[in-house]
């Protein structure tokens, strides 16, 4: 754990590594970042595009560089317990406390300091179980248990902490019985979705809407509350300065009565999760880690799937006139360059689109990531050409 100063010195150096380099479009600068981050920073500008479509496109980047921050600012976070001495806890309902009578399932999100919520509930006494996938379970259950015994010796809590592969078979008879002894459960809603990932399509995942965009949610959280009868609890641990942190307990999701069915109350419970989801996503969007892989888990229509489509540059009766002395601009609103397989491939952010080009339409197309004149002397008459198709098919945009 570091001292308050070192953590402070470590925040700023973790704000240089994640924003240096990353706001700038150069073409130079982003061959500095490996294929898998291109790729995330791309479709996380497609998923802000699709919901929250109200945020300026050349926002984007500031707010992805800010979702890396926040993401790196969260990890350090876990060993750091000294943070639990000064985070706000917002509990109008008083459920922390009646949790400890009456267990409950805290709901959270890949949101903000989401990794002290954990810390919180050991500093207060909790005993509880940490239901995560199988890869999870596998890759990270040691270091779970070790932040707990850390975080217990910090706080002389007498807290229990258990963490469960929930695609066990027994999981949820095991959860059933520390319920009934009175242990609480944490959990997550967002994320991945199992040993299939978000490709899974079947019966424990259900369509949801945030932000008034339908997508596929997990309604595992629901189900065990359904079948341990306990209240959903959704939590929630914004960022709101250097080293301040704000945790709110968010009313109880009212418990199915006689007449509701279990798939009604999970439909009900997970719609309400994600709207609170949406109220923070709102007003502080870079908190969210979501945004990076939202894409999996949005329901496209058929006309809008990823497969890849080659297109061709061919004849237009639409095309702009001579280019020559305009500016232009890759449309970056619209489209997007990612990598796969080894070759370059033109997202489409608009409708998911993979788009195959030429590679001498993508080298047209990599000459204007920023605003560039078009200058009779550096291009052939069938530059030209093609330049003028491009920004008729939208691909390029003249600027002022």
């Amino acid at each position: 754990m570091l001292e308050p100063r070192q953590y402070l010195e470590k925040i700023e150096s973790l704000r240089m590594e994640c924003t240096g380099h990353n706001r700038a479009r150069n073409a130079n600068l982003k061959a500095d970042l490996n294929q898998k981050e291109i790729n995330s920073r791309e479709f996380a500008s497609a998923n802000l595009r699709q919901l929250l479509p109200s945020i300026p496109m050349e926002k984007h980047e500031r707010i992805i560089d800010d979702i890396n921050f926040n993401r790196a600012c969260a990890e350090l976070d876990e060993d750091n317990f000294f943070l639990l001495e000064s985070t706000k806890i917002n509990d109008p309902d008083s459920v922390l406390e009646s949790a400890r009578n009456k267990p409950v399932i805290f709901c959270t999100f890949h949101f903000g300091s989401y990794r002290i919520i954990s810390p919180l509930l050991i500093r207060h006494g909790f005993n509880f179980i940490l239901p995560v996938e199988g890869k999870i379970f596998a890759d990270q259950k040691i270091s779970f248990m070790e932040g707990s015994n850390k975080c217990q010796a910090y706080f002389h809590s007498v807290s229990q902490f258990m963490v469960v592969n929930a695609e066990e078979p027994t999981a949820a008879l095991a959860m059933a019985r520390k319920a009934r002894a009175g242990w609480s459960l944490l959990a997550y809603i967002d994320g991945n979705t199992g040993v299939q990932g978000s490709s899974r399509r079947d019966d424990k995942l259900l369509t949801t809407t945030l932000l008034g965009k339908t997508i596929y949610a997990r309604k595992g959280i629901a189900f065990l509350s359904h079948f341990l009868k306990l209240p959903i609890v959704p939590v929630i641990c914004e960022m709101t300065g250097s080293m301040q942190r704000t945790i709110t307990f968010h009313e109880k999701i009212r418990l199915p009565d006689p007449a509701e069915t279990r798939d009604a109350y999970c439909q009900r419970a997970t719609e309400d999760l994600y709207s609170v989801l949406g109220s923070y996503l709102q007003k502080a969007p870079a908190q969210w880690l979501g945004w990076l892989d939202m894409h999996k888990y949005l329901e496209l229509d058929d006309s809008s799937d990823t497969e890849d489509n080659t297109i061709k540059v061919v004849g237009s009766d639409m095309l702009m006139e001579d280019p020559v002395d305009h500016r232009l601009m890759l449309n970056h609103q619209r489209f997007g360059f990612i990598h796969q397989d080894g070759q370059r491939i033109l997202l489409d952010k608009e409708t998911y689109k993979l788009l195959s080009i030429p590679e001498n339409i993508t080298e047209i197309l990599e000459t204007y990531r920023e605003p560039v004149k078009v200058v009779a002397s550096g291009h052939t008459q069938d530059d030209l050409y093609k330049i003028k198709q491009l920004v008729s098919m939208g691909m390029l945009s003249v600027v002022g």
